[in-house]
């Protein structure tokens, strides 16, 4: 989890957001978005990362840190 909790924030931080903005953008709780950031959700629902990727842009694997490209 090391990699994608890195990912998430950098996500953010690239699109200028603050947590608060993007859970809005995303239409979920800032405490759920704040454990993905820190790495305590140890095993995020498939359906979070899709609804994340799908609505950011990003690939599910660059997320997840598996790889470099977005």
């Amino acid at each position: 989890m090391q990699n994608s909790q890195v990912r998430f924030k950098e996500l953010r931080q690239k699109l200028g957001l603050s947590q608060l903005e993007i859970c809005e953008l995303l239409g979920m709780k800032q405490p759920t978005w704040q454990k993905l950031e820190s790495g305590t959700t140890a095993d995020p629902r498939a359906s979070t990362i899709v609804h994340i990727c799908k609505t950011l842009g990003v690939s599910a694997d660059w997320l997840l840190g598996l790889n470099k490209a977005k």
